[in-house]
């Protein structure tokens, strides 16, 4: 099904540059991430080989948000004025201009298939995407959201192929299956007033989820459907991709929290030594079997000489504690057990097709453990892998979604003048115009 894609030279979404290409590529941007329990700053630029070079970081803990709503709203302000105080701090200038990753919770996808006529026979225009995504944008008048994000998943012509891009192609008709992502106002009101009360005058918004899919796989990937969970603290997106779009996302209130929680309750232990416990749980480790010895350096001893391990040994503060790998294995797994069952409910209501082969991508922090991957597959019957920024010093799948919306900004703001620059102007007008009525 998914051959009857065309791949044409040139991505709209997904130039290849060198970072050498001019000025503009070295402008710093800053941008912001709300996860679940700690809000991100980032500063930086394009730097060579399309990498991304930080000048400058800013992290704060805060309540996070599940179920759609923050845990806390009365105490974001402070918390997104400590982050972007610090990553200036750290980059040494000041930010003017603030762009803001909209988590799942607080957005919603929506894809249109439109078609027009082009009146004749003739060569597909830019100014022809324009339009058909402006004939596809029903949600202008809508008073609890914004369109933030117009992204194709393929365009057709009057063969039905399925096209990435069909600028200068020759038809009598264009049409396309368009995703739209609308963002909140509520949270948008509240974000802007914390952001310019600080003092920065200018916002703008992007879908988190759709800049993580664009940052995390290459084209060949989302040509033929992408599948990813980014499971946070507290709660977890799941989304489908297709082509630059996102074509479905749901969230849930499952984190890597609701893990500690469990080995706290169940244990009687402080939270703390519960997450320190948390990281250092092994799944796939049996107790009924033995495990082979990978620390022994004494030359006089078999490093093949198999050990037995029955308890976990963690420190924290100085006091040791002991847990059996059962018990804690078993406390585990029925948490994930629960994760597993929402991801099952989310697929299984999901209305757009994707194909059963499909592997789930996992990233984020909340399932940062040994052998959960593993544990995902085989409960789930369909393949697993963790996926992680392809980039030296910060392949840390905590950073996807912080990453994602720099890169995606970076690329935007290259692409000024071109396609993303005129889908930018056109949601601005959008904007505007609602705002006047």
């Amino acid at each position: 099904m998914y051959n009857e894609y065309i791949i044409t030279r040139y991505r709209r979404f997904q130039k290849k540059r060198t970072g050498q290409v001019g000025a503009d590529l070295k402008q710093s941007v800053a941008i912001l991430d709300f996860g679940t329990s700690k809000i991100t700053v980032l500063i930086g630029s394009r730097g060579i080989n399309n990498t991304i070079s930080l000048d400058g970081i800013g992290m704060c803990n805060y309540d996070g948000y599940a179920d759609g709503d923050f845990v806390a709203p009365e105490r974001v302000a402070a918390a997104v004025e400590q982050a972007v105080n610090a990553a200036e701090s750290s980059a040494q200038l000041k930010v003017n201009k603030l762009f803001i990753g909209v988590p799942a919770d607080f957005s919603i996808c929506r894809v249109n298939d439109v078609n027009m006529s082009l009146g004749k026979k003739r060569r597909v225009l830019d100014s022809d995407i324009d339009t058909l995504f402006e004939q596809g944008n029903i949600y202008a008048d809508n008073a609890n959201y914004s369109v933030i994000n117009i992204q194709p998943i393929y365009y057709t012509l009057d063969d039905e192929l399925k096209l990435i891009d069909p600028v200068g192609l020759t038809s009598v008709r264009l049409g396309g299956s368009l995703s739209y992502i609308l963002a909140r106002n509520d949270f948008i009101s509240l974000v802007d007033a914390a952001v310019k009360n600080y003092g920065i005058p200018e916002t703008e918004y992007l879908s988190a989820p759709l800049a993580e899919e664009l940052f995390l796989f290459d084209s060949h990937k989302r040509d033929n459907t992408v599948m990813f969970a980014d499971v946070g603290a507290l709660s977890t997106v799941l989304a489908i991709g297709r082509g630059d779009a996102i074509c479905r996302q749901y969230y849930f209130a499952w984190g890597g929290n609701r893990i500690t929680k469990a080995l706290s309750e169940y244990l009687e232990i402080p939270w703390i030594v519960a997450e320190e416990l948390k990281h250092n749980v092994i799944l796939s480790l049996n107790p009924h079997y033995e495990e082979k010895r990978e620390d022994n350096r004494d030359d006089d001893v078999d490093n093949d000489v198999p050990i037995l391990r029955t308890q976990y040994i963690i420190s924290v503060n100085k006091d040791n504690y002991e847990f059996d790998v059962d018990e804690v294995n078993n406390i585990v797994i029925g948490e994930i057990e629960l994760f597993i069952s929402l991801v099952e409910r989310a697929l299984k209501a999901c209305d757009y097709y994707y194909p059963e082969f499909a592997p789930l991508y996992i990233t984020g922090g909340g399932l940062a453990m040994r052998g959960a991957v593993q544990a995902l597959s085989t409960r789930l019957r369909r393949d697993v892998c963790e996926i992680k920024p392809r980039l030296p010093l910060f392949d840390n799948p905590k950073l996807s979604s912080a990453l994602g919306v720099m890169d995606m900004v970076l690329n935007c703001e290259a692409d000024f003048v071109g396609f993303f620059g005129k889908i930018r102007r056109w949601l601005s007008k959008l904007r505007s115009t609602a705002g006047k009525e």
